[in-house]
């Protein structure tokens, strides 16, 4: 039997093996889908790959697969994301919280920011009475001030 055409589904095989992704899932479709997935992954390398070799880029610069699967998930990771943007709730300056706990009740007022961050001469004092933390979203009781 001649064996000269057979090998692009022998080394299609070994290269989903090599970092296959792992689905846990008794739903046969989602295997599927990652399968195909994997797959799709792979032969886009494998054009990425003839291209880049083509166009006379040295192999040494050419993506491996870990490399070009890495860098496809990253870009499918950022898709729809601006810039710059954090998840979660935005936060608060340390001042803009105290003015929303100044009006629950009264408060200590905290020193102003230019005081408060210049470093100079700020000692902790030992308190004898108990008393709140002023920085927003504490609930803690401080022994020091």
């Amino acid at each position: 039997m001649n064996n000269q055409f057979m090998g692009g589904v022998d080394l299609l095989d070994s290269l989903l093996a090599l970092y296959r992704i792992p689905v846990r899932s008794k739903k046969w479709y989602h295997r599927l889908l990652w399968h195909f997935f994997d797959l799709s992954v792979v032969q886009s390398w494998l054009m990425y790959r003839r291209e880049a070799t083509a166009n006379n880029v040295p192999g040494k610069e050419q993506l491996s697969l870990l490399q070009f699967k890495l860098s496809v998930a990253q870009s499918l990771m950022s898709e729809n994301k601006a810039k710059g943007m954090k998840r979660g709730r935005p936060s608060r300056d340390v001042d803009e919280g105290h003015r929303q706990k100044a009006a629950r009740g009264p408060a200590a007022a905290l020193p102003v920011t230019a005081v408060r961050i210049d470093g100079v001469a700020h000692w902790p004092v030992f308190a004898t009475k108990k008393g709140r933390c002023k920085l927003p979203g504490c609930k803690g009781i401080p022994k020091i001030k």
